[in-house]
């Protein structure tokens, strides 16, 4: 007999039995004071010999019940008459199926005897659990929905409860993910990443036979990785979820276009990698990633697909979905945060599936907003500027002073991330020569549109200005900058030239940095953190997943002739690097 036992999606009943409500425990393990002539005699014997019971104890004979319930060990029985329920139906199921979804849906350990009135969660035999309410009087309890016509028949190993009605059992999330494993996109995926271990500890071991051990009764641990790194755990019964449950044809769309994101070209990725930790820049040539293109971009396509579906009803901001109401966020149990719940739950086809731990609302579209999901994943990437120097020495770290004003970019979450005690880098542009700032951009990025962005900080910002610099004149800084990445038709490692009228860019800049300054240059606003913006830029190849390679964002203060040193700063003051998706930035009104 194999026996499973879930660990990380736990099933386990047995830690549930302690929140079962009673006032006296030996109510769970005595038979009722109240003898007759039914209480002479086991469970099994009772149901069988009720006419009123005929159908349920030809289901539990078929499942091989009669012989557990003809056993010592004590349980409550909550048996529906016949006539009220579909024996038909699960006459025409297998054995197996049939004890576990009928007849250990109907049975619980020890006594529920109803001596005072009840309100309590039981858990049956096959670990769903149910309410179970009311008081002794005929009809006037009932257990999973449905009336008690009769209550409290005693016997010898346990008491019976005459139900009128079925307790409909229903599928947990992941039952319900692994009886469509072989037919559902989803479950597929899902059930790809399920791992069963051998608990050998709770096996009965067997002979040994070929010198290999053999087990009676076998428990196996399954567990399921992608499941455990979204933080949800679909087959516990005490959980609650809202989970989106896409067609196959929704999925298949989904999919192509989230493929996109992640091409890789032929997998071959170049880039290079700048240190700024010396006098002078170090660059690191020559670095290589070696990828299987078309497995890392199906993998991670799909992955990012299943990544936001299940929703907790006991998180915050979901809390509303089990009230029957919208609200205007919800959140994923992978933390990603939704702010168009309506949308999403529109798609909706057919009736809501309902699950023994929470609600499956079938979809025939996934109306995601890319930058809010890892759908895409083409959220909102940053880069602190300070933090990409490590022990330098012409790099100082300042802090925000309390009078500055945060920034403000079209769709960009505006102060989420920042404070006034951000820190931000600060370099001293020597006179003679350019100044040049490289930034990694290790973010994981997608072959997808970014608008980029450089957040220039004036030096008022900066609490102790005055005493460094008694020249408080603001005056505005000026700087070039330029786009570092890997171009798979060229097959080499080339620039992007950014232009504060060409949005779009350029291949070529100019032949050094002091040409055609005002041309090239972008200056900032000085009455605030100033997010300047520098241009829009598709990626040809994504870098997620790459250990090696990653794009570099390259900001220059170039050196001015006398006119251009009385007009502007080149000292660089830069608090951070943005790149926020395109799709975010226009939908905006950027």
């Amino acid at each position: 007999m194999k026996h499973i036992q879930y660990i990380g999606m736990t099933m386990m009943a047995a830690t549930m039995l302690t929140a079962i409500s009673c006032s006296d425990f030996d109510d769970y393990n005595e038979v009722p004071a109240e003898q007759s002539v039914a209480a002479q005699q086991t469970l099994w014997q009772n149901i069988s010999n009720n006419k009123e019971l005929s159908d349920f104890a030809d289901l539990v004979k078929k499942s091989g019940y009669d012989k557990i319930l003809s056993s010592s060990h004590f349980y409550t029985v909550w048996a529906p008459l016949n006539g009220q329920f579909d024996v038909a139906k699960w006459q025409t199921v297998d054995s197996a199926t049939l004890r576990f979804q009928f007849v250990e849906n109907h049975i619980a350990d020890y006594n529920h005897f109803i001596s005072a009135p009840v309100d309590e969660r039981v858990v049956t035999l096959n670990e769903k659990t149910y309410d179970f309410k009311g008081t002794s009087a005929d009809n006037a309890s009932s257990f999973a929905g449905q009336t008690i016509a009769k209550s409290n028949v005693a016997a010898l190993n346990g008491v019976i409860h005459k139900l009128s009605g079925e307790a409909v059992y229903r599928h947990n999330f992941y039952e319900y993910l692994t009886a469509l494993k072989e037919t559902d996109s989803l479950a597929k995926y899902v059930m790809h990443y399920q791992k069963e271990v051998l608990d050998e500890k709770n096996s009965v071991a067997g002979p040994i036979i070929d010198g290999i051990q053999t087990y009676e009764d076998s428990v196996m641990i399954v567990s399921n990785t992608f499941l455990d790194k979204i933080g949800c755990q679909l087959a516990n019964e005490d959980s609650s979820y809202t989970m989106l449950l896409p067609t196959n044809e929704a999925w298949l769309k989904s999919y192509a276009t989230i493929k996109k994101a992640f091409n890789y070209g032929n997998g071959t990725i170049l880039g290079e990698r700048c240190y700024m930790d010396n006098t002078t820049a170090t660059i690191q040539k020559d670095l290589k990633d070696e990828v299987n293109s078309a497995y890392l971009s199906d993998s991670l396509a799909r992955m990012m697909l299943a990544y936001d579906l299940v929703f907790s009803n006991n998180n915050y901001y979901n809390t509303w979905l089990d009230k029957g109401t919208i609200g205007d966020t919800l959140q994923s149990t992978a933390r990603s945060k939704f702010s168009n719940p309506a949308e999403l739950l529109s798609h909706q086809q057919g009736d809501a599936i309902k699950m023994s731990n929470g609600t499956g609302i079938v979809v025939d579209s996934l109306a995601f907003k890319p930058w809010e999901s890892y759908l895409y994943a083409t959220g909102i990437r940053s880069v602190s500027a300070y933090k990409n120097a490590t022990e330098p020495k012409r790099i100082t770290i300042k802090k925000f002073n309390d009078g500055v004003g945060m920034f403000d970019i079209p769709g960009y979450p505006n102060n989420a991330d920042w404070s006034y005690n951000v820190a931000f880098q600060w370099m001293k542009a020597k006179m003679s020569s350019d100044e040049i700032a490289y930034y990694n951009l290790d973010l994981n990025l997608c072959s997808a549109t970014y608008s980029v962005y450089c957040v220039i900080v004036p030096p008022c910002a900066d609490a102790d200005y005055a005493s460094y610099d008694p020249d408080a004149e603001m005056k505005q800084t000026i700087f070039n900058a330029s786009l570092r990445y890997y171009n798979p038709t060229a097959k080499k490692v080339v620039d992007h030239y950014f232009h504060p009228s060409m949005p779009e860019g350029s291949s070529s800049g100019p032949k050094a940095n002091a040409d055609k300054l005002e041309e090239w240059a972008f200056k900032n606003d000085t009455t605030k953190v100033d997010p300047v913006y520098l241009g829009d830029f598709t990626f040809p190849v994504c870098y997620a997943g790459l250990n090696n390679c990653y794009p570099n964002l390259i900001i220059t203060a170039p050196k001015m002739d006398n006119a251009h040193k009385k007009l502007y700063s080149r000292d660089l003051r830069i608090a951070a690097i943005l790149l926020i998706p395109a799709e975010l930035t226009k939908s905006k009104g950027e």
